[in-house]
């Protein structure tokens, strides 16, 4: 009995441990950068983000009309991921979606042959993977408050 009250102890004290904090400071910084990124660019106008990304994008093969949509989907799908990854809320899928994310502006990056920005997304997607595969420290969180989001 003494033994099972000490592993409940020590699993209710766990978010307490710097893994779990350490995660924390990063998710949250992760879904800052992301999600503020969105939100900037809906602030000051979506569509003007949209043809500017037109604009870079016309030397490129990909159809104007689709590059316009996909611009302005990913305003939406940045402040999404970012403001779940804040709050921890369904951490999995905010992980998923981003990284996916990162790996189509990287195709439009390269067709456009910007290896500078590439490099820095080659970053980002490597944070997303490590806050991905480190998702077992996600203890302060809606998900953990939940109960949700167990290592699917």
């Amino acid at each position: 009995m003494e033994k099972m009250l000490a592993v409940l102890n020590q699993e209710r004290n766990a978010w307490r441990s710097d893994a779990s904090i350490a995660y924390a400071i990063l998710r949250i910084t992760l879904g800052v950068n992301i999600g503020f990124r969105g939100i900037v660019r809906i602030a000051h106008g979506s569509t003007a983000f949209a043809q500017g990304i037109v604009k870079q994008m016309e030397p490129t093969i990909l159809p104007p009309s689709a590059v316009y949509a996909f611009a302005l989907t990913l305003v939406w799908v940045e402040s999404v991921v970012g403001l779940m990854l804040i709050l921890g809320l369904k951490t999995r899928l905010a992980l998923i979606v981003g990284g996916l994310m990162m790996a189509a502006l990287t195709f439009g990056t390269m067709l456009i042959e910007n290896f500078q920005n590439a490099f820095l997304q080659l970053t980002y997607a490597l944070v997303f993977f490590v806050v991905f595969v480190c998702r077992s420290w996600n203890l302060i969180s809606l998900d953990a408050l939940m109960g949700a989001d167990k290592q699917k």
